[in-house]
């Protein structure tokens, strides 16, 4: 695992690649390395796992090619012996000298060769050209900029800052925020500065840029299979998927929450590989902590078991140094344990950790698929029309200025919600309407602006359920999770691995039909089906609780002196596109509610604050 940057068509000194490799310094503290050749440069820091030695170290040469990776080809192995037909030789033990063959044998092809996560460029000498991969399902992060012929990238957005790109705020990236508490990865903070999307690569000559899709999963249902065949077929293919993440030159953690996906990551090693590290956050807050059950299952599997307490100090300092760790903004506090529990997997001496994200979105995990289907189904009964006319009916019945001024049982957002939730045209948008933090207008209001704040998702035809998990699939986890855990642990140089977005499971997952993912008021029902074959139900049936912290019973003091701090009116002036008046009003809102101990706008204030934070710190002093 490494930090990643390049340039091409631009003149750039040696100053800022050494100041770029200083901000990527924690995602490769084992060595840093350049390679330039007149105007086009590969800038990589490493974190040595594979082929420890200098022959693995990058950027990497072979004949016209150069090289420099982020990730890991977890079948180097089985590609190498397979370029060995071709006629290639290897001095190595490394993933990145397969990969670099692969391509000189391959081309844009490379990829459909490999099981891995990757981000990483190509630069062709010969041809004069560059070219940038991003694995399958988005693991691995990579940010560019290409203006007028002239192209940056690198791992993290906040390395991009030392090329003096253009920071002008994307809007459109704002709204999205506050509605979902993340940036979307066909957009980011700036405007100047793009992600590239997950299956994708670009091209880039002299002549410009071609952006290609080159994966894409079949989502067409398998009807008519036995439910035996499908646990058999998926336990034997997670086996192969987990012990694939199991490559490494140094030791390798899980990290264990005791929840299904978890405690079957940690059941399939223990059993087929053995020996497994396993590693746990626990909280003093009863709803919080599950980690009685992570011990329960580790002592059944007889792991490598460790597990802390993480308390309020600690926590305190995780919260302040939040911004250090993500670049854009993010409201997503699970960051905080994230981080919390890969400090203790590096103390422990893991270089590499194993997390079982991606079971929720494949399988059907989530709690709130089985609410939005129940009140879709109820909504969905009136015809297109009439829920239409009931929605702008609402701003007759309950105009907005009448709305304002109806603080208890929070009125407001729950008329606006409604409206948007009744008027929904299809399964994605009425989930988007459902989860969303905010409404449309609450957003425009606080931004003084109309708000995009839609994701432009098509649901292809999908079912409710399957319309619902693609649109998690394609936004929630690879914006949110794996951003979270990516930064979360990289800011430690820790590696983390994801078995379950293996592409061959995530293939599987699509075609598996939906009554056996949710079943019995079950979701994850196959996986639980599997699971119980290794750990006793009682260890893991019980209701989900999620990966979060206590934050607002935590930091109620905190959070007000923040938002005392943050929310007032200099600073917020600072932020030209915002309605200083109506977050001022919000504010006071969230002192009505808190003095009568309720929590109805809590998540909105967290996102405005988290917001201010992080424009602290990127925008007004520009870190």
């Amino acid at each position: 695992m490494c930090g990643i940057a390049g340039f091409y068509n631009a003149k750039v000194d040696q100053g800022q690649i050494h100041s770029l490799m200083s901000k990527l310094h924690h995602r490769g503290p084992d060595d840093q390395r350049f390679y330039t050749r007149n105007d086009v440069g590969l800038v990589h820091t490493r974190l040595s796992i594979i082929e420890l030695s200098e022959r693995g170290a990058q950027p990497y040469r072979f004949e016209n090619l150069v090289l420099v990776f982020n990730g890991e080809i977890y079948n180097y192995q089985e590609v190498r012996e397979e370029l060995k037909k071709y006629g290639y030789s290897f001095q190595s033990n490394s993933d990145t000298e397969v990969l670099i063959k692969s391509f000189h044998c391959w081309r844009e092809q490379c990829v459909d060769h490999f099981l891995g996560m990757f981000a990483f460029g190509i630069y062709d000498e010969s041809t004069d050209e560059i070219f940038l991969f991003r694995d399958r399902v988005g693991v691995k992060p990579l940010y560019y900029s290409f203006q007028q012929g002239v192209l940056f990238f690198a791992s993290e957005l906040k390395a991009l800052s030392v090329f003096n790109i253009s920071r002008e705020i994307d809007l459109d990236a704002v709204s999205l925020y506050f509605r979902f508490g993340f940036i979307p990865h066909h957009l980011s903070i700036y405007k100047s500065v793009s992600k590239l999307e997950a299956g994708h690569y670009l091209k880039i000559s002299r002549q410009g840029m071609m952006k290609k899709k080159y994966w894409k999963p079949n989502h067409e249902i398998i009807q008519n299979r036995k439910e035996n065949d499908w646990i058999e077929e998926l336990e034997t293919l997670l086996i192969s998927a987990f012990r694939y993440r199991m490559v490494s030159d140094v030791p390798v953690g899980v990290f264990l929450s005791g929840g299904v996906d978890s405690s079957l990551l940690t059941a399939i090693l223990q059993k087929h590989y053995g020996g497994i590290h396993t590693f746990t956050i626990g909280f003093e807050e009863s709803d919080f902590d599950e980690s009685t059950y992570a011990r329960k299952v580790a002592e059944h599997l007889k792991s490598h078991h460790v597990q802390k307490v993480l308390k309020l100090e600690e926590a305190r300092c995780l919260l302040t140094n939040f911004y250090s760790v993500y670049d854009e903004p993010f409201a997503d506090t699970s960051g905080i344990p994230t981080a919390c529990v890969t400090h203790l997997a590096k103390d422990y001496g893991m270089k590499v950790v194993l997390s079982a994200d991606g079971g929720d979105e494949l399988f059907g995990g989530y709690t709130h698929y089985q609410n939005a289907l129940s009140l879709f189904a109820k909504f969905t009964v009136l015809p297109s029309g009439i829920r239409h006319a009931l929605s702008k009916s609402m701003r007759v019945l309950a105009p907005p200025m009448l709305r304002r001024k109806i603080y208890p049982l929070n009125v407001e957002h729950k008329t606006y919600a409604f409206e948007e939730i009744i008027a929904a045209e299809s399964p994605s948008q009425f989930f988007e309407a459902f989860i969303a933090n905010q409404s449309l207008d609450e957003i425009a209001k606080i931004m003084g602006s109309a708000s995009v704040g839609t994701m432009g998702f098509l649901d292809n035809g999908y079912g409710p359920l399957q319309a619902m998990m693609a649109w998690d699939f394609h936004f929630y986890l690879p914006d949110d999770l794996l951003v979270k855990v990516d930064r979360a642990t990289m800011f430690h140089s820790v590696e983390c691995r994801e078995p379950f977005l293996d592409h061959r499971v995530v293939e599987l997952a699509a075609r598996i039909p939906t009554d056996l993912k949710i079943k019995e008021g079950k979701g994850k029902y196959l996986l639980q089906k599997l699971l119980s074959r290794y750990v006793p139900q009682e260890y893991f049936e019980r209701k989900k609780q999620g990966f979060s912290i206590p934050i607002f019973a935590w930091f109620r003091k905190e959070l007000d002196e923040m938002f005392d701090n943050y929310l007032s009116t200099e600073k917020l002036g600072e932020v030209p596109f915002f309605d200083v008046k109506e977050i001022k009003r919000e504010h006071t809102k969230y002192r009505y509610y808190k003095k009568h101990n309720k929590q109805y706008n809590i998540e909105k204030m967290w996102r405005i604050l988290s917001f201010m934070l992080w424009w602290e710190k990127h925008v007004k002093h520009g870190a």
